[in-house]
């Protein structure tokens, strides 16, 4: 009796006191568009891994962070302006009372994405309107922006309305590599980073370009994702709603396929969104915006390539954004025209998608990560 008492206890004491590493739920962030909305700026929720239901923790104010990224303790805002209102933010996320530790200009209208490097310790920001990328380093126990860098391109692509001129749209590290896609001219520039000192706060720090990928003539490179051995790169078309891959092949990047993001007969609006790997590499998921209001789902077969499995409607429309839970339980859309997160539970063998039912009520959400 007294073993059996024991147990109970001891089962107890583990769902009262997980392990360290049993996630119970996570931090949850979500970017707004606030001029016009009543947004107030960038959300914070706590998310429950067991349900997939979310509770408000706090909001922090800042205008139009339209994309966000987060290295442990700090979390960086873009804030989607021209001019002045161009700017990157930097938080302190420890507390649920949340500060802003300093802010800089892009230098580039309309900065659109940012990325961490691997360390932490380095920034990149897109400007989309401004055609050009920012970098930046983190100092000070990452409490300070400084600007090292700003690479101004050139150039557009077939689409008259769209490709006048290089439109950065994202930035992405992969292998201590960053791989910058252009909107614009339909490319995705391959950089090294460089330094010549100790101390990023001085010093030159650098950004060498390595190669270019050439995409889909007219497609319009927004985003990328790459395999789990890192040897597969995925970059989603928004102008043509479609998925292109390529394979490294003795260093080269090879061009392996093309998958759709509508199916057959569609003859709506395209507007390839995002695009995301599974936690455990076995499924792609992209949302097409535009007309079809879509999320896909391809699985990711041992070659590489990609099977298509199924598509989902976002019960919304606008999804411009989606996370996946750091446990691949949850794969949840930002619908920035109805105003709504949707949260889909996940499948941990096949990888489909269930609507739960449940939805997160925020205005113009356009960004999620955790």
């Amino acid at each position: 009796m007294k073993t059996v008492a024991f147990f109970g206890m001891l089962v107890l004491s583990l769902i009262l006191n997980p392990p360290a590493g049993t996630a119970q739920s996570y931090d949850m962030f979500v970017g707004t568009y606030t001029s016009g909305t009543g947004s107030k700026g960038i959300y914070r929720f706590n998310f429950d891994a067991a349900t997939g239901d979310v509770r408000p923790v706090s909001t922090m104010e800042s205008p139009n962070p339209s994309f966000l990224a987060r290295f442990e303790n700090r979390l960086l805002a873009v804030n989607e302006g021209d001019g002045e209102q161009a700017t990157l933010s930097l938080f302190d996320i420890s507390t649920a009372k949340e500060k802003l530790l300093d802010k800089s200009t892009t230098l580039g209208d309309h900065p659109c994405h940012v990325a961490f490097d691997p360390a932490g310790n380095i920034a990149l920001v897109s400007n989309y309107s401004g055609g050009s990328l920012a970098l930046f380093s983190l100092v000070d126990n990452r409490s300070k922006l400084i600007l090292h860098d700003l690479l101004e391109y050139e150039g557009g692509g077939p689409d008259t309305d769209r490709q006048k001129q290089a439109h950065i749209h994202s930035a992405f590290f992969n292998d201590e590599l960053a791989y910058v896609s252009d909107l614009g001219s339909d490319k995705i520039h391959v950089y090294s980073l460089s330094h010549d000192g100790t101390d990023l706060r001085n010093g030159a720090l650098t950004l060498n370009e390595q190669s270019i990928i050439h995409t889909i003539k007219g497609g319009g490179a927004r985003h990328l994702t790459f395999s789990a051995d890192g040897h597969t790169l995925y970059t989603i078309q928004e102008l043509t709603g479609q998925i292109a891959v390529f394979r490294r092949e003795e260093g080269e990047w090879m061009l392996k396929q093309v998958e759709s993001l509508y199916g057959d007969g569609f003859e709506g609006k395209q507007g390839g969104a995002d695009v995301k790997i599974s936690p455990d590499g076995g499924s792609l998921y992209a949302t097409n915006r535009g007309d079809a209001n879509l999320i896909l789902h391809y699985t990711v077969l041992p070659n590489g390539l990609l099977e298509w499995r199924n598509k989902y409607s976002v019960q919304g429309a606008g999804p411009r954004n989606f996370a996946i839970t750091p446990d691949g339980a949850y794969v949840l859309v930002a619908n920035q025209q109805t105003n709504r997160i949707v949260v889909f539970k996940r499948d941990a063998f096949t990888g489909d998608l269930e609507d739960t039912g449940k939805r997160i009520e925020v205005p113009a959400p356009v960004c999620i990560i955790f």
